[in-house]
């Protein structure tokens, strides 16, 4: 089909309205200049689609729809409020007495321009290929994109943030030093140990745990009420806030262990039971029974068919959940600044040289983070707290990398 003009200036129009606005109520720039070009840019929209219906760019006589009587009256209705200065800068929308959010003139404005740029793309789509289904599919699959788009840009402008304001801190002392002054000299090396030895004591304790629960639920248990009423509260127990764990830790491992990296390692690691749960049943249960019943009919016991067949086959499964595990035991704040964690520069007790003391508070990038921006209006500690996020950012990151190609590695060897 061929293009009609009309409608590809009133796409394009419509699509540079969406992008600009968009940008703008993300970062708030001053409208002064930007509103009257919106205003153009609708009245371009407006002019071209009601030239297509009216003038000799629409050969096939395509009538327009409810819709796009809509649109018209609504692009109208924004354009005569951009140009017509319904909305000044001092515009704001309050709830009473000041409280809860508050919708300034850029984000009102920004919003409307988004809304006239959203339904213009919409209805130049639909008109290009004669309302008909395919015009509904095309403007599906489009919105489909540029929801992975945004996505992305936005994850993008997070870590493109983090790593430009954290980058200036990042230095061999910020590494290698303990901080001092609350923060405001030193570095975050006991942070960094004392994370590094939390999530790696959550993963002992969850990981055998959970691949354990999932394999005897899958593998041995035929009572299905049974495994039904585990799974609903699996699910539940996973959907838990962390602070209703924290609130545990503290009512009974402390009591039992004090405040120490043991506590915090084990509260993690109940945090993490659920999730680990769930994914390796779900990995166990994408294994064929053909590969169970060949290993049965060669003679191997229940267990080594488990060990030897269906482990190995769902071990790229398993180390999602584990990888899932150990990003969620990384970013955890409030479960352990009840049981385990600690302010002071106080470097992990190492027994033996090669084992940490697991009866002592520790420090930790998540805490240490949180107590440099409580800090942040007293003392200048921000480039500190930046660079903390960047470390903690990229040690994240690292750990999920190597874990992803370890799984990768392991799926290669895996044909059936």
């Amino acid at each position: 089909m061929k293009p009609n003009p009309f409608l590809i200036v009133t796409l394009a129009a419509s699509s540079l309205l969406f992008v600009t606005s968009t940008a703008c109520i993300l970062m708030q720039p001053d409208l002064g200049r930007i509103g009257p070009l919106w205003g153009g840019i609708i009245l371009v929209s407006i002019t071209f689609l009601t030239a297509f219906f009216l003038w000799s760019g629409n050969p096939r006589k395509v009538q327009p729809r409810a819709g796009t009587l809509l649109y018209l009256v609504m692009a109208t209705v924004v354009l005569l409020i951009i140009l017509g200065g319904a909305f000044n800068p001092n515009f704001t929308v309050m709830r009473p007495l000041g409280l809860g959010a508050s919708f300034s003139y850029r984000f009102i404005l920004s919003l409307l321009a988004i809304v006239a740029g959203v339904f213009g793309v919409k209805e130049s789509l639909e008109a290009m290929y004669n309302y008909s289904q395919k015009g509904r599919e095309v403007l599906i699959f489009t919105a489909i994109r540029l929801s992975a788009v945004i996505a992305l840009l936005i994850l993008g402008g997070i870590l493109a943030v983090i790593i430009y304001k954290g980058i200036w801190a990042i230095n061999w002392e910020f590494l290698t030093q303990p901080h001092r002054r609350l923060g405001q000299e030193g570095g975050i090396s006991t942070a960094i140990a004392g994370s590094l030895w939390m999530v790696l004591g959550a993963m002992m304790v969850s990981a055998p745990l959970g691949i354990g629960t999932a394999i005897y639920l899958n593998e041995y248990s035929r009572n299905l009420r049974l495994n039904r009423l585990v799974t609903i509260a699996v699910s539940i127990l996973n959907g838990v806030p962390s602070v209703v764990f924290g609130l545990f830790g503290l009512a009974f491992l402390v009591t039992l262990f004090g405040v120490s990296l043991l506590s915090g390692s084990l509260i993690l690691g109940l945090i993490n039971i659920p999730t680990i749960i769930l994914t390796c049943q779900e990995a166990l249960k994408s294994i064929p029974n053909s590969l169970r019943e060949g290993s049965m009919a060669l003679g191997a016991s229940k267990w080594q068919t488990i060990t030897k067949v269906v482990l190995p086959a769902a071990l790229p499964g398993i180390l999602t959940g584990i990888i899932i595990g150990v990003a969620k035991a990384s970013g955890e704040t409030a479960p352990i600044m009840w049981t385990a964690v600690t302010f002071t520069a106080t470097p992990v007790q190492m027994v033996y040289g090669i084992i940490p003391n697991i009866f002592q508070p520790v420090n930790n990038l998540d805490y240490h983070l949180l107590n440099l921006i409580y800090f942040m209006g007293a003392w200048d500690v921000e480039g500190k707290a930046w660079g903390t996020a960047l470390v903690l950012l990229a040690l994240v990151l690292s750990t999920n990398m190597l874990a992803i190609v370890v799984r990768n590695r392991y799926r290669k060897r895996i044909s059936w």
